[in-house]
C-alpha cells in the first residue's frame, strides 16, 4: 500500500467511528424511526429486527473499523497493528458502554464489549493477513 493512502485509512476509520457514536449514543427510539425503513423490509424477509441491528450491524460496523485501524497503522509491525486496531476498537466501544450507563434508553452490557472487541478483531486479522500476503508476494517477485 502506497504510503500516501495512510490518511484514507485513518479518515475511514474516523468516520466509522464517528457514525458508531452518534448511532449508539442517541435514544433507542430515535435510533429505531431512523433504521425502520431497512428494518422494516428485512422484517417481511423474515430478519428479525433485534438480529438485524445487534448482530449484524454490529458486524458490519465494527469488522471494517478493525481493517481501518489495521491498515492506517501503517510502518507498524503487523503484531503491532493487529495489537493497536484491537486496543482502538475495545477502547471506542468501551466508551459507548460506558457512556451508554448514563443515557436512559440506552442499555450498556460487558457482552456487548466483549463482541465489539471480537468483531474490531476479526477485521484487523483480515487486514493483517492481507498485508502480509502482499509483503509476501513482493518479497517472493524481487527475490528476497
Amino acid at each position: 500500500m502506497p504510503q500516501g493512502r495512510t490518511w484514507l485509512w485513518w479518515a475511514v476509520a474516523f468516520i466509522v467511528a464517528g457514525w458508531l457514536l452518534w448511532m449508539t449514543l442517541r435514544p433507542n427510539q430515535t435510533v429505531a424511526a431512523d433504521l425502520a425503513p431497512l428494518t422494516e423490509s428485512a422484517g417481511k424477509q423474515g430478519i428479525p429486527t433485534p438480529f438485524l441491528i445487534d448482530f449484524a450491524g454490529n458486524i458490519a460496523v465494527f469488522v471494517p473499523l478493525g481493517a481501518a485501524l489495521a491498515l492506517a497503522l501503517r510502518g507498524n509491525p503487523l503484531a503491532r497493528r493487529l495489537l493497536l486496531a484491537i486496543l482502538g476498537g475495545a477502547g471506542l466501544s468501551m466508551i459507548i458502554e460506558l457512556i451508554q450507563t448514563s443515557i436512559p434508553s440506552r442499555v450498556a452490557a460487558v457482552d456487548d464489549w466483549l463482541l465489539n472487541t471480537l468483531r474490531v478483531f476479526l477485521g484487523a486479522v483480515v487486514a493483517c493477513v492481507v498485508v502480509w500476503r502482499n509483503q509476501r508476494d513482493q518479497r517472493l517477485e524481487t527475490g528476497d
